[in-house]
């Protein structure tokens, strides 16, 4: 089945985005760090507010900044002071708003457009954090905190001479340890080798005391696929500092991306069993029980994390795709629904919602989506393979359908799935034969598809193929028992067979399920090969 990828739903594919989605957290870290700025002449009101949210009181903080502004709503400090409070909350978009009045009222004030920064970085807002920070930094051209975020901005982007320069710009008596995995991976990514290694060299000198600093140069490597360099980087770091959470995972992550899942999995349980609430760990728990197709496993892990850390869009888009493997329709359709309502631009949310909407029969619902990513991806498979069915069941559209089938098997003439489709279009025009060719072809891609089984026994047995209806509706019947046709197809299978028994207990399954399909579909009448019957996404080749 390839309906879902969810080798890379957790991530589009490019390292240079990984990692800067990686430096978003460590510049959120920067305003929990940097407690906002008083200075003494402003009024002992914002100082205690300021010591409030240094001390993580900020439910009284923000009561008390609430009350200040009736009083001085255009106060600039004390904007700025709010949406520290929201950033720390989280409430990212309020954070937002509080910092532009911030800005908007003392334009030459630096805490406001560096909080905002954060706060964009929070929301995978990328530009508009550059822009934030390079509004600081023209202000205050050699503040640590602004250009230590833009150094690890422009490395994420892959401009690798502007992160250095950037990181130039901290006079050298107040640069700290923190930058040190940001210049080697600069120079990295520069193919200069020789001055990534004095920086990897002053890393674990003080990797002791500093032990988040290899991990961040290891998931650059991660991030661009270089395993080996990982792998090298965290094996000289192992004697030289403590096997914290971040190592591990980040660990597993490199045996994972070797092809090490047993030993991924044991070091995952490792942090586990210390750390039950990591959701670093559980999200890399998921990747790697989805590598090795334990899909319940994986949503487990993705749900888990879903549970301490609801809303993140990374861990959503794995926690959608093990359920749609998993065949839980229904939960991946309302976790789909909330990762596009989150990240409505990103395409892969599209693609889910797509597949998820399928999978709960909402067919039609589903084409909007389908069209919308081919629109950007011409020749994905299975949203062609969507529209496919939209045509053929809600449209009852043969040459739509046909042109998208052909374009599927344009790109490989054994695909299972545009085999199936084939063999109902072709039975829809009225050459049996040509559909029960097509049908066999799709069932020796992927036997465990019921559908194409059932649909293959249905035409051998209206053909009088006996030998090749009976096995093909044993097997439908076997993939997915609760299909009523299926047995009833099956039943007059062995009627004609000459074995009456068995076509007496289909013919019975088959009345139990119409009685008890009959509250939900009152006209419900029997089976007729005339439908199409559409796959479902766990039974997708």
């Amino acid at each position: 089945m390839s309906s879902c990828r969810s080798h890379t739903v957790a991530g589009d594919g490019s390292g240079a985005r990984v990692w800067t989605r990686a430096f978003a957290c460590a510049g959120l870290a920067l305003a929990f760090f940097y407690p906002p700025r008083i200075t003494s002449a402003q009024s002992a009101g914002l100082a205690g507010i300021s010591t409030l949210i240094q001390q993580g009181k900020l439910q009284e903080a923000e009561e008390r900044v609430h009350r200040y502004l009736l009083k001085s709503p255009h106060s600039a400090r004390a904007n700025n002071l709010l949406g520290t409070v929201y950033l720390r909350q989280g409430h990212f978009e309020q954070a937002e708003e509080a910092l532009q009045k911030a800005i908007a009222a003392a334009p030459t004030l630096l805490d406001p457009r560096l909080n905002l920064g954060d706060a964009y970085l929070a929301e995978g807002k990328l530009d508009s954090a550059l822009a934030a920070y390079q509004g600081a930094a023209k202000l205050a051209s050699h503040d640590v905190r602004a250009n230590l975020a833009l150094a690890k901005l422009y490395l994420g982007t892959g401009e690798f001479a502007k992160s250095i320069e950037a990181a130039g710009n901290i006079p050298p008596e107040k640069r700290t340890e923190e930058l040190l995995p940001t210049l080697a991976a600069d120079y990295f990514g520069l193919r200069q080798p020789e001055k990534a290694g004095v920086e990897i060299q002053a890393m674990l000198q003080v990797a002791q005391s500093h032990p988040d600093l290899v991990p961040e140069l290891a998931e650059f490597f991660l991030a661009h696929r270089d395993f080996q360099s990982s792998q090298q980087l965290l094996s000289l770091a192992q004697s030289k500092q403590p096997s914290t959470d971040h190592l591990l995972v980040d660990l597993a992550r490199t045996q994972a991306g070797l092809g090490q899942l047993d030993d991924a999995q044991k070091t995952l349980e490792t942090v586990l069993g210390r750390t039950p609430e990591s959701v670093d760990a559980l999200v890399a728990a998921g990747n790697v029980a989805s590598q090795q197709s334990d899909w319940a496993a994986s949503g487990e892990a993705f749900s888990r994390a879903n549970q301490l850390a609801p809303d993140r869009p990374d861990i959503l888009y794995g926690l959608v795709s093990a359920q749609l493997y998993a065949n839980q329709t229904d939960n991946a359709l309302k976790n789909a629904k909330n990762l596009h309502k989150l990240v409505p631009d990103d395409l892969r949310s599209s693609y889910l919602l797509a597949l998820a909407l399928f999978g709960a029969k909402q067919w039609e619902q589903a084409k909007p989506y389908a069209d919308q990513v081919l629109a950007v991806h011409p020749d994905d498979r299975e949203m062609h393979l969507i529209l496919v069915d939209v045509a053929l069941n809600d449209e009852r559209n043969l040459p739509v359908a046909r042109k998208h089938v052909d374009i599927c098997l344009k790109q490989n003439p054994a695909d299972p799935g545009a085999l199936y489709y084939l063999g109902m279009i072709l039975k829809m025009e009225g050459d049996v034969n040509a559909a029960v060719r097509s049908l066999s072809k799709s069932v020796t891609g992927n036997p465990r598809n019921a559908d194409a089984q059932g649909a293959l026994g249905a035409l051998s047995l209206q053909v009088g193929d006996l030998s090749r209806a009976v096995p093909a509706l044993e097997q439908a019947v076997l993939l997915a028992p609760e299909g009523a046709q299926n047995h009833y197809q099956l039943a007059l299978a062995y009627s004609r067979s000459g074995a009456p028994d068995k076509a007496k207990a289909q013919l019975e399954l088959y009345q139990q399920m119409k009685a008890k399909q009959a509250k939900e579909a009152k006209d419900l009448k029997g089976p007729s090969t005339s439908e199409v019957p559409p796959m479902g996404i766990a039974s997708r080749p």
